[in-house]
């Protein structure tokens, strides 16, 4: 499931009607709650509108080894499916069909979110956001204020989660430049992180993070700009001078009978038109980059393709590579 929607996320299925003229049924699947909603809203309602040869079927939550399941057993029921940055990636092919150019156009995508097995639904953000009660007139600015106590004292709320963010947030911190954070320092950041160990409070949904800015028990945190426009009016605000970029990605099992079909859906959910509607009710900038600068009045100024230029662009494939002993050394030093 995607690490920047956990606290959206519901079990179970959500079955759209299904159109009577309509020669194919594609199932598309995703993370469910207000994020599918804000999807079925200003994708998938659209397309069958559009159109009445494709009906689309939706189910939820998003798993990344019930695809892989469904594949290796050879009964896939998911045509098109919303994973995170974790995956579709050139190591997941025995997975995934490969995205059909001919019918999506990738030229029209932000510079970096297209491969060969997946293409960005949306762009999403952890960023720095602060209690704005606790400053005064006061904000901080950029990652190095996240560790600056002195100036901007109190507890630090950030996800308990290695891939997060955090390891990227700590280097950059140290001065690392951004375009030389990979491979990650492991050790180098750790010991940043230890200069504020005793202020840190960790979190595990997003409604935690919400509610640790919100109450006042943190007063900065690394958190997911949904989370942080949700407390808009209880006084959290974002600082947007550095911010780590998740992605949300479509891909196609491998071996589904609606290959066609669903590309021809995936192309429609990233037109532009599509793509300003979904701003319309979730603060996630759109992946078209001729959407971008178009959104709708809700969350303007607050998107992350608002601030495209202090992006910190995460390196999903050396995650995908390291992850598990990053994590490991993660826990390790969590327990010291």
């Amino acid at each position: 499931m995607k690490k920047s929607a956990i606290g959206l996320v519901l079990a179970g299925a959500v079955l759209a009607p299904l159109s009577a003229q309509a020669e194919t049924t594609i199932t598309v699947t995703s993370f469910g709650g207000g994020y599918q909603e804000a999807q079925k809203k200003a994708y998938f309602d659209a397309f069958t509108a559009a159109q009445s040869e494709i009906a689309i079927r939706e189910d939820s939550p998003t798993s990344n080894a019930k695809l892989k399941a469904m594949v290796e057993a050879g009964a896939v029921d998911w045509d098109l499916v919303l994973t995170d940055d974790s995956f579709g990636l050139e190591t997941d092919a025995a997975w995934l069909e490969p995205i059909d150019y001919t019918i999506v156009n990738r030229d029209k995508f932000i510079d970096g979110t297209t491969g060969t097995y997946r293409v960005a639904a949306d762009i999403e953000a952890t960023v720095l956001a602060y209690n704005s009660a606790e400053f005064g007139d006061a904000k901080p600015e950029g990652f190095e204020d996240f560790f600056n106590t002195e100036d901007f004292p109190g507890l630090r709320a950030a996800w308990k989660y290695a891939a997060s963010g955090l390891f990227e947030t700590a280097l950059l911190a140290d001065g690392v430049a951004a375009e030389d954070l990979y491979p990650i320092d492991v050790e180098r950041a750790l010991a940043k992180l230890d200069t504020i160990k005793e202020d840190l409070i960790w979190w595990e949904t997003g409604a935690q993070s919400e509610q640790l800015l919100t109450s006042g028990e943190a007063a900065m945190g690394l958190v997911w700009v949904s989370r942080a426009l949700s407390g808009a009016d209880k006084g959290v605000r974002i600082d947007w001078t550095d911010w780590t970029s998740q992605t949300g990605y479509w891909v196609v099992p491998k071996g589904t009978k609606n290959k066609e079909a669903a590309m021809r859906a995936l192309e429609f959910f990233t037109e532009p038109a599509q793509q300003i509607a979904f701003t319309e009710f979730m603060p996630y900038g759109p992946s078209n980059k001729h959407a971008v600068g178009s959104v709708l009045p809700n969350f303007a100024g607050n998107l992350p393709t608002d601030h495209l230029d202090s992006r910190v662009l995460m390196d999903a494939e050396w995650w995908g590579v390291n992850g598990a002993a990053v994590d490991a050394r993660f826990q390790e030093w969590l327990l010291q």
